[in-house]
């Protein structure tokens, strides 16, 4: 069985903003046999659900959009009743906009590159920045807000992705040198490369570590609650966002694991799905895989997903998580309420890194 899943969104897509929308996208995922839906929860330097004040630590706001404080708690329980699994998906994970006003004055929280900027360049014109794992708010903050979604919302799952790590540029501000110079590599090298071995295994350390403490927390406050990770392939995980998330398997860190494999080519999916690293993954836990059904700007073919489809059915994983509902509804038919139109309010260029 295919078991497939979506990911909802707040780009390119009202479903989270429109009663009328979510209902229709709960009919969706009825009608053609979801049997999952990740829902945004923190994304855009925002939350989606209304966090208590003591677990809202870094003071993300909520966001505003939302017809209601309760409409995200509405949707889950609409998927719920409906028989579909429901993953809270921490979007930004430690990325957060440039110009959140949560972070005015709090410049020490940030990451920064050898230039000692703060500011990166997602998608090469939008405007971020990084939390520090290093600092004991920051892995703080997260993890409590970890528990407030994971206490108060009808979750099957808490999900991260590659955002819970950072660029491989960065780490260049005064607490992360000044703790890299402390141990004996550091004492060596005391500036290194961003692509060092040495220096990408101990930043790497960090996200673990912070994986560590969320699951801890989980454990303790909602043990019923799975801790999901969707990365990219270990390769590039690892090399450009410092996630070893194949050593997270092996110590038990996390519940579940989705590879999203992007790829323009099917003998280039098939090649990531026979890495070693997603293989002994899946001999120790469900693995599923993310594929692209295509953005607001580039659609893709429905024989090729299709296709993609098919090839990842073979090796008989988990299931499939297709990215994103607005361009999935096209793939199938017949349409619901007139899904094979056009996206609805476009609110973003739709990118994914």
């Amino acid at each position: 069985m295919e078991r497939l899943g979506l990911w909802l969104t707040t780009v390119d897509s009202a479903v989270m903003y429109d009663a009328a929308e979510s209902q229709r996208a709960v009919k969706f995922l009825q009608t053609h046999g979801f049997k999952r839906a990740a829902v945004p929860l923190q994304t855009g330097g925002q939350v989606l659900w209304p966090v208590r004040a003591q677990n809202n630590r870094l003071g993300m706001p909520l966001d505003p959009r939302l017809p209601h404080p309760m409409s995200t708690d509405v949707l889950i329980g609409a998927l719920n009743r409906s028989g579909i699994e429901t993953v809270g998906w921490f979007e930004f994970g430690l990325m957060a906009p440039a110009e959140a006003p949560w972070l005015a004055g709090r410049e020490r929280l940030l990451l920064r590159n050898q230039a000692g900027q703060t500011t990166w360049l997602e998608g090469g014109h939008l405007k971020r920045v990084w939390l520090n794992p290093a600092l004991a708010e920051v892995r703080d903050g997260l993890t409590a807000l970890v528990v407030d979604a994971c206490q108060h919302l009808p979750l099957a799952a808490i999900q991260f992705d590659d955002h819970l790590g950072y660029p491989a540029t960065f780490g260049y501000d005064p607490t992360t040198l000044a703790l890299w110079r402390s141990t004996a590599a550091g004492a060596r090298q005391p500036t290194p490369t961003p692509d060092d071995p040495a220096w990408i295994a101990w930043r790497s350390g960090w996200i673990t570590s912070l994986v560590a403490q969320i699951r801890k927390a989980m454990a303790r406050s909602c043990p019923g609650i799975r801790l999901s990770v969707a990365p990219n392939p270990q390769e590039f995980s690892y090399s450009n966002y410092l996630a070893n998330w194949g050593d997270w398997v092996q110590r038990g860190l996390v519940d579940e694991v989705v590879v999203q494999i992007y790829r323009n080519d099917p003998a280039a999916l098939r090649a990531e799905l026979a890495d070693p690293t997603l293989r002994q993954a899946a001999a120790k836990l469900p693995v599923r895989i993310g594929l692209l059904a295509g953005l607001r700007d580039q659609p893709k073919a429905p024989a090729r997903l299709l296709l993609e489809r098919q090839i990842v059915q073979e090796q008989g994983l988990a299931g499939i998580d297709l990215f994103f509902y607005e361009s999935a509804r096209p793939h199938f038919s017949p349409p619901v309420d007139g899904a094979g139109e056009g996206m609805p309010h476009p609110l973003g260029d739709g990118r994914r890194p």
